[in-house]
């Protein structure tokens, strides 16, 4: 349930600031039927997203939940990493279709 508290709060803070104007991106849930800019998009995220968590070295587990800095990832149709080797991988697979839909 730690998921969904933290994806209503958020999509609720993004829906807030799409209002008052803000250009904010939907993410990307569902990889099928999307197109190919959605694609982009999500893996531009997910390359940057992941490149930030590396360089930081966010924490990505606290007393055993994911944090949001590792939630976020799920919120774009990923998986939720526990460790930085799965970070890599997103990011490894994020550069891949970075180049497959540019």
């Amino acid at each position: 349930m730690r998921y969904d508290e933290y994806d209503q709060r958020t999509t609720k803070r993004m829906n807030e600031l799409r209002k008052e104007g803000k250009d904010i991106r939907r993410p990307v849930r569902k990889v099928s039927g999307a197109s190919r800019q959605d694609l982009y998009d999500r893996a531009k995220f997910n390359y940057r997203k992941s490149s930030q968590v590396l360089k930081r070295k966010d924490p990505l587990q606290k007393n055993g939940n994911p944090t949001p800095a590792a939630m976020q990832f799920r919120r774009w149709a990923e998986i939720t990493p526990k460790t930085y080797k799965q970070v890599k991988e997103i990011q490894g697979r994020a550069k891949r279709q970075l180049r497959r839909y540019g």
